[in-house]
């Protein structure tokens, strides 16, 4: 990256931070809309970051803790760049849902990227950021949790290419569950992958966890982990911090086997290594007798649980990840 960076309304001369926004559909008054950005653009060659928030609008983790790391970060000593897209998806984030309720038809934008051009209007406004985005980025990170419903512990979904995996090891510390997701799939993360540069998911939070404290304390700690990144990738000064080793497998959802009050065993330890058969969580009917387990299938993790009580049976109550490998290679030495 050399020079003034142009994406969608920005213009942004090396040395400066410009605002603006990538255009999409117009609204019913005949305005048009905008996903908002924020451009730092550096003063010396390097990558250029991109960092993903809301694509599900119940997740403000991304917003906030993008805020919080652009307050750390001086322009005139960046090399690179770094492109913040705090909201990708507006109408979500504006109606605090998954997905737009206005876009019946293609609700989630996660599972339908790149979009269509000619598409329902998720599907366009997925097509205009990543037509902004690919030929415009080296290294993507999309910002997740898990929203209205569940409490998301640390985990990175890292394309399955070694650029992804290098760039999932660059969060550091804290972030050693690393599982391979495809590439081409329907994701910004998995796009990137599929042209051969380094995309991954980061999951972390949930609205159960956004209230004064607990909401500073997760954006800080995602925050660290792109100023890591930006460390590892000599866009900013400072000796990064790595995991010594990785834990890598696959995820199994744990669903309910019936249906009631879902509730958590009150101690149970999110990614620590479980042993087949520990309770994870009880199921109480409404006369206050438990009707249902959930126990870990196997052994492995758990990094993700319901934080909504009320479950019909089949409902995920935890996402559970199995781990098949541990490495220490993940950086390229």
């Amino acid at each position: 990256m050399t020079g003034a960076i142009t994406i969608g309304t920005v213009k942004a001369v090396p040395g400066e931070i410009a605002r603006g926004g990538i255009p999409i559909i117009g609204d019913m008054r005949g305005r048009s809309r905008e996903i908002p950005i924020i451009v730092y653009n550096g003063v010396k060659d390097g990558p250029i970051l991109w960092l993903n928030g809301a694509t599900h609008g119940d997740e403000p983790e991304g917003p906030f803790s993008i805020f919080k790391m652009l307050e750390q970060i001086d322009v005139k000593a960046l090399s690179g760049a770094v492109v913040a897209v705090p909201v990708m998806n507006v109408g979500a984030f504006s109606a605090g849902a998954r997905g737009d309720p206005l876009d019946s038809f293609s609700y989630d934008m996660n599972r339908l990227y790149p979009g269509r051009p000619d598409g329902y209007p998720t599907e366009r406004i997925a097509h205009a950021h990543w037509l902004a985005m690919k030929d415009n980025c080296d290294l993507q990170i999309a910002i997740h949790s898990g929203g209205e419903h569940s409490y998301l512990a640390h985990m990175i979904f890292a394309s399955d290419n070694p650029p992804s995996l290098e760039l999932a090891a660059a969060m550091g510390k804290g972030w050693s569950l690393v599982f391979r997701s495809g590439t081409g799939g329907g994701n910004p993360s998995s796009q990137m992958g599929a042209l051969g540069k380094a995309g991954v998911t980061v999951e972390l939070g949930g609205n159960c966890r956004t209230l004064t404290g607990d909401f500073h304390d997760i954006a800080d700690d995602l925050a660290a982990g792109y100023l890591n990144v930006m460390r590892h990738y000599r866009m900013i000064s400072g000796a990064a911090q790595y995991e010594g080793e990785w834990r890598m497998g696959y995820q199994i959802p744990l669903l309910a086997p019936a249906t009631g009050m879902y509730v958590g065993v009150a101690d149970l330890p999110f990614e620590t290594e479980l042993e087949a058969g520990t309770l994870i969580g009880e199921i109480y009917d409404l006369y206050g007798d438990v009707i249902g387990e959930v126990r870990a299938p196997q052994n492995g993790v758990v990094f993700g649980m319901r934080a909504r009580p009320s479950v019909i049976e089949g409902h995920w109550c935890c996402f559970f990840g199995v781990v098949e490998e541990t490495v220490s290679n993940l950086i390229p030495r």
